[in-house]
């Protein structure tokens, strides 16, 4: 399947001109996504739920399938002050075929966010964290500190300076069958993404796509696996040294 694509805009301020604006913005967008035939449209990152209602409505206008996330930070709650819940109730009763979250948070701060949208919704609900150790204090990516760095500009590792940060694959796809378990069936990863976490999230879920064929076996590794063929002589160094 193929989808077109709505992003926040960081024009939208919550007055009608602004509005007017990125309707006219998302227009022409979703004009591109039907002259490619897609199959729908995704509406992504919104901070402002009334920005992201804007992009359902234009969405609807074209006739093809919704799907429409938000971005939340370090407050539990949309830029004008609805919860997640709340701003993804809205969302469906204005049409959107699927609500949810995407980007900003990592795995477990945005977890903690999926039940009750899953609870105020009827429709298919979507999560798409990013692959970043954000916590309770600095739940979104942006806001992460690392003060015992020097050398890192301000402290601040967003957006350049992330890696010690970054969650393995393991992690990735334990926040998928989590999430999968309380109802939200619309899964990936966002920004910093690497094939690998986007596998483990398939994999978690008992999918087998292509890309499993380079799944790591660790069976064949010559001092940790456990085939028959390899040397006991690296089974004996490694029992000793690894």
């Amino acid at each position: 399947m193929l989808a077109g694509n709505l992003s926040n805009t960081n024009v939208f301020v919550g007055d009608d001109e602004s509005a007017r604006t990125v309707r006219t913005m998302f227009e022409e967008q979703a004009g591109w996504a039907v002259d490619a035939r897609v199959d729908f449209i995704i509406a992504e990152t919104f901070t402002y739920g009334e920005e992201a209602l804007i992009a359902l409505e234009v969405i609807k206008q074209t006739g093809l399938p919704s799907v429409v996330t938000l971005a939340i930070h370090r407050r539990d709650a949309t830029r004008e002050g609805w919860t997640p819940e709340d701003a993804c109730k809205r969302l469906e009763d204005a049409g959107a075929d699927v609500v949810g979250l995407n980007c900003t948070r990592g795995p477990w701060s945005m977890l903690q966010l999926l039940q009750p949208i899953r609870d105020a919704v009827s429709c298919y609900v979507a999560a798409l964290p990013v692959p970043y150790h954000t916590t309770p204090a600095e739940s979104s990516f942006q806001s992460l500190t690392a003060s015992d760095s020097p050398w890192i500009p301000g402290g601040r590792p967003f957006p350049t300076a992330l890696d010690p940060f970054t969650c393995d694959r393991y992690e990735m796809g334990e926040f998928a069958r989590q999430a999968h378990d309380i109802g939200v069936t619309y899964l990936g990863v966002c920004c910093g993404a690497g094939p690998h976490h986007i596998r483990s999230v398939a994999e978690a879920l008992g999918r087998t796509p292509p890309a499993s064929r380079y799944s790591p076996d660790m069976s064949k590794h010559a001092f940790l696996g456990t085939d028959p063929a390899l040397k006991e002589e690296n089974h004996e160094f490694a029992a000793q040294q690894l």
